[in-house]
């Protein structure tokens, strides 16, 4: 099918690459790509080959050697540009991924719609690499210097590939059983019968004062009854077997190698709707606030289709045909990820004989196995590795001692597409009913939020999300023999949502959907979350305008709503011990007074609190977590949510034991003050001028850092009415080549909190 469009390709004319007109004539229509004054791609075309075929090419003449990079690393393909450095991120892909057999097989079972938007893209994306190969249009010089010459043409498989794996990195979660399970042997060893009581208190599963967004959904009942492993079947199996596995479940490899590449490396978005009764201008806003990787280029670029089926614009990642949050002439969306647990690690029993073999429901069946061959460049020979499944998913690591391996169930293996296939309908939906009937296609866990031009705002938690056996602890492995398998998916009308809500907005920080819906392997979910600073702005307002919305992703960025709850205690404390005028704690307790709660550059109260906060960390678990004292770890486990139930008066959740060991609260609050005075004064001398909060940095090598990195990768406002207007900012720019001057034009924007307009102009000569 590629085959047969590239040959009705006739190229018209190209002028110059920084010129403002591109015009293409695609199966004997024509296709125009024009620039805005930022080097946005406007697409328009009459069909949809042509319009996709437009937004292969320009993608690729935007950032090709980021795509190159991206198909590469979702692949498994980077060591035979990257070399050995890269083969255990290409291990990791194989391991965890699909063949190209399946992808393609994928490919085929879409509509054929869909098979024509992808084949369309991969044509207009390969007209470019033919340019590159006639060297009519320069290979990027990071590819030129790894000693590539030639690049292959796009395949479908390239944006699936590269669809899945970012589907899966920020619409995946769960998977942590194998690190819990570490902490429940340790609690063992340290508490005894005591372990469960503790493991609840850390690792809670439902806080009723976690903030949510949809507050009246009611979805399912929490379970509390679980049959925790013994001691016995815990505490033998291999160390060095679960850390692999730990190790390959997260994909540690390809997440370093994202980073070196500036792909991606976390998740992690905000997102706010407000409706038109609580809109200054009577009409839906909505903002949406992706967080992702920060660097240049940036992970996603922006682009506006326009053909007579659909017109829209947005942000995409590059190599993904279509827009993934935007906006329409009938509506705009944004979407965050969902934090739901849709993955479970399962521990296999191997065959006493037969590493090949392993138990399920008394029977004795083969793992798939299958031989993968990795180039890796400056070898001659590629690398073999073999690749082994049970029914559950990929095989992680074995513990061929114990007679034990580790698989990972995914609740959305196969549907990764699913995605995809609702976003692309998002172009066409006209009204929330619409757009709510494609969130039903999403199998990874994202949130998804939708505004229309008719006024209807509405919030949808979508996934796929197994119904686990009674009886079984969902924040430990699941044994594989099969009693404990999943009795299906929860259906999609019993996942949280919100339509029009009474309180007049939605608002979503990764935060709890609902309030009945428990955590997973971690407790993500509690009292203290980010999100509750989103809603006390919405909720603050009678009105909420545009520039209250520019305002509040300001303040989200540098505030720590931490201090809402914790200061206080802390205020307290200092005051009950009683003042001494120009001491150093009376100092200290009128800087916290008088603090904002926001880490702004140079705050020396937000380093006191900071380091506070740490220091009351190690004292409250030190002792009862030691010897389990690795910093991480125990940031992780002694999270704000679970000091709160500690410290507070009256916690949601109370403590099985009294983790302050006899002392008073008072005493070890300000214990905890002492120790971060300390550790101040040794890192930054006495004088307190020099305590000023240092703000993390947001960078984009080789441009300057902006201070802040809790913000949007792409940020945009947009007020739904007909046409619908918006502002969005994409830092540093929408070229990956430094002699373009759409390379870093957006850098100063973002460094100044401003945003260009986000309009669907009209063609050219309309």
């Amino acid at each position: 099918m590629m085959r047969a469009a590239w040959l009705l390709v006739g190229f018209l004319f190209l002028i110059d690459p920084l010129a403002a007109q591109v015009r293409l004539r695609v199966g004997g229509g024509e296709v125009l790509i024009f620039r805005d004054s930022y080097g946005v791609p406007h697409i328009f075309a009459q069909s949809l080959f042509g319009v996709f075929y437009g937004s292969g090419y320009a993608q690729a003449c935007d950032r090709l050697e980021q795509m190159e990079l991206s198909r590469r690393t979702a692949k498994g393909e980077l060591a035979s540009l990257m070399g050995e450095g890269a083969l255990e991120q290409d291990k990791q892909r194989r391991l965890i991924g699909y063949t190209e057999q399946e992808r393609m097989a994928q490919f085929r079972r879409l509509d054929a719609e869909l098979q024509l938007v992808l084949t369309a893209f991969a044509a207009g994306v390969t007209h470019y690499i033919d340019e590159v190969n006639r060297g009519q249009k320069p290979l990027p010089q990071r590819l030129k210097d790894l000693g590539m010459k030639r690049l292959d043409p796009w395949k479908v498989t390239d944006t699936i590939a590269i669809g899945q794996m970012m589907a899966v990195r920020f619409g995946s979660s769960g998977g942590e059983e194998l690190r819990m399970l570490q902490l429940f042997q340790f609690l063992k060893l340290k508490f005894g019968h005591d372990a469960e009581k503790v493991f609840n208190d850390i690792a809670w599963q439902n806080d009723p004062e976690a903030p949510v967004t949809a507050r009246s959904s009611r979805t399912r009942a929490s379970s509390r009854s679980f049959v925790v492993p013994s001691p016995r079947d815990t505490l033998m199996l291999s160390h060095a077997a679960i850390e692999k596995a730990i190790l390959n479940a997260e994909e540690s490899e390809s997440v370093k190698w994202c980073e070196r590449l500036n792909l991606f490396t976390r998740w992690g978005s905000y997102a706010m709707v407000v409706a038109p009764r609580k809109s200054q201008t009577g009409r839906p806003l909505l903002v949406g606030g992706p967080q992702m990787a920060t660097g240049t280029p940036s992970i996603v670029c922006e682009i506006r289709l326009s053909c007579p089926r659909f017109d829209v614009r947005g942000m995409t990642f590059p190599g993904i045909p279509i827009v993934l949050i935007g906006m329409s002439r009938y509506l705009a969306w944004t979407t965050t990820s969902g934090a739901g647990d849709n993955v479970d690690i399962f521990v296999e029993t191997l065959h006493p004989d037969k590493d090949s073999v392993y138990l399920f429901k008394g029977q004795w069946i083969p793992l798939e196995r299958r031989v993968e061959k990795i180039s890796v460049k400056g070898r001659e020979e590629p690398v073999e590795i073999e690749v082994f499944r049970t029914l559950h998913g990929p095989v992680l690591s074995f513990d061929k001692k114990q007679r034990k391996a580790f698989s990972r169930g995914a609740a959305y293996r196969n549907g990764e597409l699913g995605a995809f296939r609702a976003i692309y309908g998002f172009h066409k939906a006209r009204t929330l009913s619409e757009f709510a009937r494609f969130c039903r296609l999403i199998k990874t866990s994202h949130n998804f939020f939708c505004a229309t031009k008719d006024g209807d705002i509405g919030f949808w938690y979508c996934g796929a999300y197994p119904i686990r056996a009674d009886g079984h602890d969902p924040r430990l492995p699941t044994p594989g023999t099969g009693e404990f398998e999943w009795n299906g998916l929860i259906p999609f009308e019993r996942l949280p949502s919100a339509v029009n809500p009474p309180e007049g907005f939605l608002a979503n920080w990764n935060n709890k959907p609902s309030p009945d819906w428990d955590n997973g392997d971690l407790p993500r979910w509690g009292a203290i979350h980010h999100m509750k600073r989103i809603e006390n702005l919405l909720t603050a307002r009678k009105k909420v305008s545009v520039a209250d919305l520019i305002h509040f992703v300001v303040d989200i960025e540098g505030y720590d709503i931490r201090a809402d709850y914790f200061k206080p205690l802390l205020v307290g404390a200092l005051k009950r011990q009683g003042r001494q005028a120009g001491s150093e704690t009376d100092l200290i307790l009128d800087l916290l007074v008088r603090w904002d709660h926001q880490r702004a550059q140079g705050s020396v109260a937000a380093t006191i609190f900071d380091k506070w906060f740490e220091a009351l960390q190690d004292i409250v678990l030190a002792d009862d977590l030691s010897p389990l004292t690795e910093p991480g770890l125990l940031r992780l486990i002694a999270q704000p949510s679970f000091l709160w139930h500690v410290l507070s008066d009256q916690p949601a959740i109370k403590p099985s034991r009294d983790y302050l060991n006899g002392e008073t609260r008072d005493k070890t609050l300000i214990r905890a003050l002492e120790e971060a005075l300390q550790r101040i004064k040794k890192e930054r001398g006495d004088n307190p001028s020099q305590w000023g909060f240092q703000k993390p940095l947001w960078r984009f090598d080789p441009l300057p850092p902006i201070p802040g990195p809790n913000r949007g990768a792409y940020i945009q406002i947009v007020e739904v009415t007909s046409p619908p207007k918006g502002l969005n900012v994409l830092p540093p720019g929408q070229s990956e080549d430094p002699r373009s001057p759409h390379y870093a034009d957006q850098h100063p924007l973002a460094f100044n909190w401003r945003f260009k307009p986000m309009v669907l102009e009209k063609m050219p000569g309309q």
